[in-house]
């Protein structure tokens, strides 16, 4: 190829090219003569086809990520709504349950003498952060149906929550009553010491009797229930021994405290079977019926003290209960 024209004063280069184009093995050669300007277009045309052509293959590429994300997200939101629907099915389920389990717990706290806790506290409230603003209205944007069902769900299961929460504390606190209020019926000194077919109460509580061995008024602070010598002596309620020994005046006793308040005292026996701090249960055997210290003939002395007080022992007596 070889250049020809002028270029004057300036740079501008040869004003065309000859280009001659001469085949391998002879034959004709041709000549082309192709001027500047025509290169010039040429390589202009074959830069902008290459930029063309990338802008192309790079538009296909965004189109298929966009695609691509769209069907991810398209899969995505199909899974979301599946799972949702099992989780709404699930919190119906455990809502219908709770419901029932309220009904129970209203029962229990009756039961357990316990106040109703009331409509106003059963309708738990329910609160706290919502998701962030621009978080919110995107998911709202995207899927208003699916953001709805999704806040609707989140709701139910926080007041289900809420329900579960003030249902075990209420029937915690029935379950405390109930063992309480055993605690203290098995402390309440409810049966006869002496239940022996021949036995009877002989002398009442009283505050002035006529003292069988001194011979002058004074109070009876229990009962007298007179039996055969030997006959047991039970337990009227449950406790811990504080005292099995020989008094003045009472000969020989045994003293328990039941706890709450309630302690009893079993004297004149014959025999004394338990010891101090020995644990005993309503019903069991602390010795046998006998006439010790100011006695004239066999029979228990039974007092009961609420708070170191004495009472009627009559009081507290279930004659229906037998202990075998």
């Amino acid at each position: 190829m070889s250049s020809h024209g002028s270029t004057g004063t300036g740079h501008e280069g040869p004003a065309h090219w000859t280009v001659q184009i001469m085949p391998d093995r002879g034959g004709r050669i041709r000549t082309v003569r192709v001027s500047r300007r025509v290169v010039r277009l040429s390589v202009l045309a074959a830069a902008t086809f290459g930029l063309v052509m990338a802008a192309f293959v790079v538009s296909l590429g965004l189109d298929g990520a966009r695609e691509a994300e769209l069907v991810r997200l398209r899969l995505e939101n199909r899974h979301l709504t599946r799972n949702l629907g099992v989780v709404e099915g699930q919190v119906g389920a455990l809502t219908s349950t709770v419901d029932d389990l309220s009904e129970q717990e209203q029962k229990f706290r009756l039961l357990a003498g316990l106040p109703d806790l009331g409509d106003e506290v059963r309708a738990v409230g329910v609160g706290g952060p919502l998701p962030e603003a621009a978080e919110r209205e995107e998911f709202l944007a995207a899927s208003p149906e699916l953001a709805e069902r999704t806040y609707a769900t989140a709701y139910d299961a926080e007041l289900l929550m809420r329900r579960l929460d003030l249902l075990g504390s209420s029937i915690d606190e029935a379950m405390d009553s109930v063992e309480m209020h055993r605690q203290v019926f098995l402390a309440r000194p409810s049966i006869r010491p002496v239940q022996a077919e021949e036995s009877w109460i002989s002398s009442s509580f009283s505050q002035s009797r006529m003292h069988p061995v001194l011979q002058y008024n004074r109070p009876h602070p229990g009962l007298d229930i007179s039996a055969l010598a030997g006959t047991p002596i039970l337990a009227s309620a449950a406790g811990t021994v504080t005292y099995a020994g020989t008094k003045s005046g009472y000969g020989k006793t045994v003293e328990i405290d039941h706890g709450f308040g309630y302690k009893t005292r079993y004297a004149h026996a014959g025999s004394i079977q338990v010891k101090r701090g020995q644990r005993v249960d309503r019903g069991d055997i602390l010795g046998e019926v006998g006439k010790t210290g100011l006695a004239t003939a066999p029979h228990l002395h039974y007092e009961v003290l609420i708070d170191g007080r004495h009472v009627n022992p009559r009081q507290y007596l279930l004659d229906d209960i037998v202990y075998e």
